[in-house]
């Protein structure tokens, strides 16, 4: 199973279960408690199965060739050391973006990965004053 057949199953069963009628009775509480066990089996099954971890390393090798890219355009461009957070992640969607068509990532895919490269903004911003 990949990585984009695994988030595609992921996401099938969580609609599916939103279409329970179960769950359209249940409280928010209720809801969010059920729906977060269900994330958390997944994220324990990526942490704790072989095939799991083969599936978040290959998410993570995506996010690192994203990463040394933006990192390289960045530092290719004049502007790197005015650069906003905003104008970051306007850079990293489109990267992403590209990355994802040429590598031909799911779509759920393609936003983890994204989430990945955002949050590495703090990191970016120490690297490039150095």
């Amino acid at each position: 199973m990949s990585l984009a057949s695994f988030y595609n199953w992921w996401y099938n069963i969580l609609y599916s279960f939103n279409k329970l009628i179960i769950l359209n009775y249940m409280g928010k509480f209720k809801k969010g408690l059920f729906l977060g066990g269900l994330l958390g089996a997944g994220m324990m099954w990526l942490n704790t199965t072989k095939k799991g971890k083969e599936m978040r390393d290959e998410m993570l090798d995506h996010s690192a060739e994203v990463y040394v890219g933006l990192k390289d355009k960045i530092m290719a461009s004049d502007k790197y050391q005015k650069m906003t957070k905003h104008e970051y992640v306007k850079m990293v969607q489109e990267l992403v973006n590209k990355y994802a068509i040429d590598n031909g990532l799911a779509e759920n895919v393609k936003k983890m990965v994204e989430k990945l490269v955002i949050a590495q903004w703090n990191h970016l911003k120490s690297e490039l004053k150095k």
